[in-house]
């Protein structure tokens, strides 16, 4: 049967296309070996790895020199702090492959990843950027709840209700990102910032099936979550230019609701209460299969 968001994978058929998978780092040597295996474990063999350090203070360079022995992977360093805007930008120009995936350095793929993204690209030729549910984890790789994306997001609502993607989920095509660059302009909001410029001119899709195990549970989140509502903020002064725009106004009263929000949850130390209700939840035979997958790779 095949799922509504029109995907089925054929275990018949092996695409051979290079993927370029890109992670950039900055202080993440507790997981980034996490992430690196999770690439290495992939069924797809077919790939290239680029670690791009932004700069790191701690061990995450000598973490990274480890998996060098693999031929696929590179790492790049100039000891500068860039931002992760100019890092996938940076990568997307270095990339070799037909398409460019990318993740972030304390996630995990799960290991069919890659495979059916390529799979669900090839055989539907009109997409251009493809991503997937996943799920929560937190910092000690608990199975904490199911994250699903819109479907087929194709409105600026998609974009600023529910982000359009789980941003270390998504697969394109490589021709799309060398057309479509990230905005340095936006901290912390550069893939919403580049979904809002181009969801009215491409096709995206997210796969119902969760591909992707996304740390942010027990993560520290207050400092970031208000450096990213105030560039959500500046996204949607940008993206909505009409000064009389009911919608533009109602996005940005939703910022100020939710950072005062985090802020009084933050003087209990109870932001992960907010961040847990963002996944649904599974049941424990889900929760076990995920956790089962999760100690393979790990």
């Amino acid at each position: 049967m095949v799922p509504k968001n029109g995907y089925m994978c054929s275990e018949n058929k092996q695409y051979i296309e290079l993927v370029t998978i890109g992670i950039s780092f900055y202080n993440t040597e507790k997981f980034l070996g996490y992430a690196i295996k999770s690439v290495i474990n992939q069924s797809y063999n077919n790939w290239e790895l680029i670690l791009t350090d932004d700069g790191s203070t701690d061990s995450s360079v000598e973490v990274a020199k480890k998996y060098l022995y693999d031929s696929r992977i590179r790492l790049v360093k100039d000891g500068e702090n860039k931002g992760l805007a100019f890092r996938l930008n940076q990568q997307i120009c270095l990339a070799k492959g037909k398409y460019f995936a990318r993740m972030d350095a304390d996630d995990i793929m799960h290991p069919e990843r890659i495979r059916h993204q390529v799979e669900y690209l090839e055989t539907n030729l009109h997409i251009d950027v493809v991503g997937s549910s996943a799920y929560s984890i937190d910092v000690n790789n608990n199975i904490c709840g199911l994250l699903v994306p819109t479907a087929y997001p194709n409105t600026l609502s998609d974009v600023f209700g529910r982000g359009c993607f789980i941003h270390p989920s998504v697969m394109a095509k490589l021709n799309w990102y060398t057309n479509n660059h990230y905005d340095l302009d936006y901290i912390r909001m550069e893939d919403v910032g580049l979904w809002a410029k181009t969801i009215l001119k491409s096709n995206f899709a997210n796969l119902t099936i969760p591909l992707l195990f996304y740390r942010d549970v027990g993560v520290p989140v207050l400092k970031k979550y208000l450096q990213t509502m105030k560039g959500q903020r500046k996204l949607i002064h940008n993206t909505f230019s009409n000064i009389f725009e009911l919608l533009k106004w109602k996005l940005i009263l939703k910022t100020y609701i939710k950072s005062f929000v985090y802020i009084f949850f933050s003087c209990f130390r109870k932001t992960d209460v907010l961040i847990k209700q963002r996944a649904s939840c599974l049941d424990d035979n889900e929760t076990q299969n995920a956790t089962e997958i999760l100690e393979k790779i790990i």
